[in-house]
């Protein structure tokens, strides 16, 4: 590693300490790959009480669980079962009314449906420990916030409607689906979904989310990480973070997906189909700017996405740099901080490496 990289991961490796020593996050963890060589990967602090941070935690993804759904729904349209120009109540008939006919698969996947972000009465529904369907029939039952295509809303019930998109098309659960399509192909197999009960023990605890402290818990081993939800309900350890990251990159050492479909993923689909004034975002993946304000020195050209736990998953090609980061401490802790700390480990990583 070069003098100057070096001095860049000392001062990201120094701010994620002091995070720690703050009492702001208990344990995280860095990898950094440049131009297809691994730089860094580092860990700190617990990631559990009594469970250090390390190469095999589990760290759940909150929303990078969104690049795995649609890589899935991608596969899927690359051997014709489904296009993006779907009207999705041809499949899910009881996705209609009050305008929801003009839904698309393309606008679930662009957070540009109109529906809901998520239930209103999200916590309640998780501190009753309902089934996954429950949580999915507000998409079915609120008014739209907007005639699709006409506004951008960031959207994890849309995401939810793509599974079951997926489900209809193909007759098989959606895990099954992404396991099949993504996870085994791609050799990722510290990657989980749902979570498997006997990986439990090696399971990050995240605080500050919601039902924290009860078995209602959105990130917790025995129900929320059970219920496979596709906006959020994806584990992994860091390195196979970091190895599901490159399978979007010409670093790659091997492909699930086509290129064209990596081209579709990770350019603007929103400016180009709908608004040209709406933010840059392709399937899954923000483009050129941080889901939270984070990512000041990311090029137009990047993607990626941060997730609610306290993670960030983002390639810039101008750098050729791969930026994979996790933590434990969920955004509604303190959303300022949240969105510094993120901003520092990726802002002092993109200034060593770029």
């Amino acid at each position: 590693m070069a003098s100057h990289q070096a001095n860049g991961f000392a001062q990201a490796q120094a701010h994620i300490e002091k995070a720690i020593e703050r009492g702001e996050i208990d344990g995280a963890g860095l990898a950094v790959v440049h131009e297809g060589r691994l730089a860094i990967e580092w860990y700190a602090g617990e990631a559990a009480p009594g469970v250090p941070s390390s190469s095999r935690v589990l760290w759940p993804l909150a929303a990078i669980s969104k690049l795995y759904t649609a890589a899935t729904i991608m596969a899927l349209v690359e051997r014709g079962t489904l296009t993006l120009s779907l009207p999705v109540y041809s499949l899910l008939p009881e996705l209609a009314g009050e305008g929801r006919e003009a839904i698309t698969l393309r606008h679930l996947l662009t957070h540009t449906s109109g529906l809901l972000y998520e239930p209103p009465d999200m916590e309640a529904l998780l501190l009753a420990q309902q089934p996954l369907d429950e949580l999915v029939d507000a998409a079915f039952t609120s008014p739209l916030q907007f005639p699709p295509g006409s506004q951008f809303a960031y959207s994890d019930l849309g995401y939810a409607v793509a599974g079951l998109v997926a489900e209809a098309a193909t007759g098989q659960r959606f895990p099954t689906l992404l396991r099949e399509l993504i996870l085994e192909p791609a050799g990722l197999r510290e990657t989980f979904f749902p979570l498997p009960p006997e990986a439990a023990p090696r399971l990050a605890r995240v605080v500050g989310a919601l039902g924290e402290g009860t078995p209602g818990h959105m990130y917790g081993a025995s129900y929320g990480l059970r219920l496979g939800h596709p906006a959020w309900g994806v584990v992994a350890t860091l390195p196979d973070l970091v190895r599901f990251g490159l399978l979007f990159t010409p670093e790659a050492s091997s492909r699930v997906l086509s290129a064209a479909t990596i081209c579709t993923m990770t350019t603007d689909q929103v400016r180009r189909f709908f608004r040209p004034d709406l933010p840059s975002w392709g399937l899954g993946f923000a483009i050129g700017q941080g889901s939270f304000g984070e990512g000041d020195l990311f090029s137009s050209e990047s993607f990626g996405l941060s997730g609610a736990t306290g993670c960030a998953l983002w390639y810039d090609p101008r750098a050729r740099v791969l930026i994979a980061f996790v933590s434990n401490r969920h955004m509604n802790a303190d959303r300022l901080g949240f969105t510094r700390r993120l901003s520092a480990v990726l802002n002092t990583v993109m200034a060593a490496f770029s």
